[in-house]
């Protein structure tokens, strides 16, 4: 019985993805899992990244090109790595749970940003060889959380099979994509303030040190400090990051927004919610007044 489950659950992950996805989602897998080996591995054998060629890892020193493994690098792939399998794990859950609804294709969106963030971002140390791809990852985050919170709000209204206007459920996708945004200022708090992390790099001097310049000119900020004295800035700094995110993700929702507003795919078209669910409930009548009759 067990393995007959099992199979039902594979088949009904394969039937609603391509090939391509597939190819696409474990490439990105396995790139995750090579550097997680990679990073636990030179970590365990406590070498130091300070020749030249390709040495990623978590701090990287940009005024003397060296580098540091980090346990912090590879457990932040491995959290990241869960996130790669969004569109299975959503298969694990029971049918009447609007999760089991999310189409395939979310994760071809989603798991590009998670790859970004920590095979990119902190194993390749794009944060630091980049110039301000914090921000951008930021900006396209935002995108990114408006349209996974319409394809749930879509699916919450496939699981209750309730209609909604496009223009109501925009605006919901856009509420929620804030509640992701705020989730995730909690997440780099909480883990700044009970594990030691510098997240929302609220000590200037560690963003400092990490970045491997010497004043906060040579930092990447999305908002300038210029016009206060050094002290203001020390003192300002990590708000400043913080609410640079907040701006960039505004910035990032906002567009969206009004795309989806203009283009609501999920309530037009093919991929009509409102028409699928008018369906549903009309095979549903179908067969409970055909189920009267023979009764």
């Amino acid at each position: 019985m067990g393995e007959s489950m099992e199979k039902k659950y594979l088949q009904r992950v394969l039937d609603q993805c391509s090939k391509g996805e597939l190819i696409y989602w474990w490439t990105m897998r396995l790139l995750m899992v090579g550097g997680i080996i990679f990073t636990v591995v030179r970590y365990l054998q406590g070498v130091p990244f300070v020749e030249g060629g390709f040495n990623p890892s978590y701090k990287f020193n940009i005024a003397t090109g060296q580098y540091d493994p980090s346990v912090y690098n590879a457990l932040q792939m491995g959290l990241n790595l869960v996130g790669l399998f969004a569109f299975e794990i959503c298969q694990l859950f029971p049918k009447k749970t609007f999760v089991r609804n999310m189409p395939a294709y979310f994760q071809n969106i989603t798991a590009l940003g998670f790859f970004l963030a920590s095979f990119g971002g902190a194993f390749l140390n794009f944060y630091y060889i980049i110039p301000g791809f914090d921000k951008v990852l930021h900006l396209t985050g935002c995108v990114e959380a408006v349209f996974i919170s319409y394809e749930m709000v879509a699916a919450i209204q496939l699981r209750d099979k309730k209609t909604c206007p496009a223009n109501i459920a925009t605006m919901a996708a856009f509420g929620m994509a804030f509640i992701f945004a705020a989730g995730w200022e909690l997440f780099e708090f909480s883990t700044d303030q009970w594990l030691g992390f510098d997240a929302q790099h609220w000590s200037y001097k560690n963003a400092l040190v990490e970045a491997g310049v010497e004043n906060i000119d040579e930092l990447f900020n999305f908002i300038s400090l210029k016009g206060f004295s050094l002290e203001e800035q020390k003192m300002r700094f990590a708000v400043m990051d913080t609410m640079g995110d907040a701006i960039l993700n505004v910035l990032g929702a906002v567009p969206m927004y009004l795309i989806l507003r203009k283009h609501p795919y999920r309530h037009q078209g093919r991929r009509d919610v409102n028409r699928q669910i008018g369906e549903m409930l009309a095979a549903e009548a179908a067969e409970q007044e055909k189920e009267t009759v023979s009764v």
